[in-house]
């Protein structure tokens, strides 16, 4: 280890995690009760839709599993780019009860869940959504990365020109650029990623809801919160189900130093989303959550984790978040 002065502290923040494999649908023989996934990008050469499986798979859950969507390659999202896509997941299980995203505005607090549903707005987002899906449909063999779970087809804007789409059938067709399937929904399921989110370390988080038009099953006319879903910047897609409780807080344990590479080891609980910050200044009135993220990692048991750090500064100073 250098003479290089390097601070430590651990903070706990937000929401919490546990394990699980979600089962395949297919976009092919698509089956009421999937869960649709559609990225886009404004302006982008293509879309990607992914049928993620049955929601059956994500209610019956446990709180804070956490349930990979491995239906699409990170490829395929690649060929759409990380930086700046926009996203969103939905389906239905019958005219009363839909499913449906809403980003969230920071990381570690659930967003406000969307109102109930009209008559009118049912019999509108049944057909943007059902369009979403034969749109996929058409395009199975449209790029040789397809398969029966997540397709690329092309970006269309909102004249539907396409020699693809006779009728304009994709998904960033029917959301369109407003996010809001031209007004059948009353807000936005979208969520858009930073411009530099492949490069940032931190994850985004996408709330999922059970949506109603009426009082269906005891919920009394109000939509329930089931869980969200979590982007990694290296394009990984993990849904996590009803988060509860906190994640224990964090406990820097050791540091060593080999070359330019810090090692920061400590402590987790079993379950969240801890994350290395760390800045050169500690004198300005920057709160240190805002401490630029280098390098997170998820748990699902309790231990000791080691994040690393490449730098040359001569000072610095570091964090561990957990969410």
């Amino acid at each position: 280890m250098t003479n290089k002065q390097f601070g430590l502290i651990a903070l706990s923040i937000g929401l919490t995690l546990g394990e699980l494999a979600a089962n395949a649908g297919t976009l092919v023989s698509y089956a009421t009760g999937d869960v649709i996934i559609g990225f886009r990008k404004n302006g982008g050469a293509n879309n990607l839709v992914v049928d993620a499986g049955s929601i059956s798979t994500l209610t019956n859950a446990t709180p804070n599993q956490r349930i990979p969507i491995t239906q699409f390659t990170t490829n395929q999202l690649y060929n759409i780019g990380l930086n700046s896509i926009s996203f969103s997941a939905f389906g239905w299980l019958n005219s009363s009860e839909y499913f449906i995203t809403k980003a969230r505005t920071s990381l570690s607090l659930q967003s406000t869940p969307h109102p109930i549903l009209n008559t009118d707005q049912v019999d509108l987002l049944t057909g943007e959504f059902g369009n979403v899906i034969s749109g996929a449909q058409v395009n199975r063999t449209y790029n040789g990365l397809n398969t029966d779970t997540a397709v690329l087809e092309p970006y269309t804007d909102s004249s539907g020109s396409s020699s693809d789409y006779p009728s304009g059938q994709s998904y960033s067709y029917e959301i369109l650029n407003t996010g809001n399937y031209n007004g059948a929904f009353q807000s936005t399921p979208e969520l858009t990623t930073p411009n530099n989110f492949a490069t940032a370390s931190t994850v985004v988080r996408l709330d999922l809801y059970q949506v109603l038009s009426k009082v269906v099953g005891g919920f009394a006319g109000s939509n329930r919160f089931l869980g969200y879903f979590e982007l990694n910047t290296n394009g990984i897609l993990t849904y996590v189900a009803f988060p509860s409780g906190t994640p224990t807080t964090p406990v820097i344990t050791g540091m060593a130093r080999t070359n330019a590479t810090s090692y920061i080891s400590f402590t987790t609980g079993s379950f969240g989303t801890y994350t290395l910050r760390g800045t050169n200044s500690i004198s300005g009135s920057t709160a240190k959550t805002n401490w630029p993220a280098i390098l997170s990692t998820n748990v699902s048991s309790a231990g000791t984790k080691t994040l690393t750090d490449n730098t040359s500064n001569a000072n610095k100073f570091y964090i561990i978040t957990a969410q």
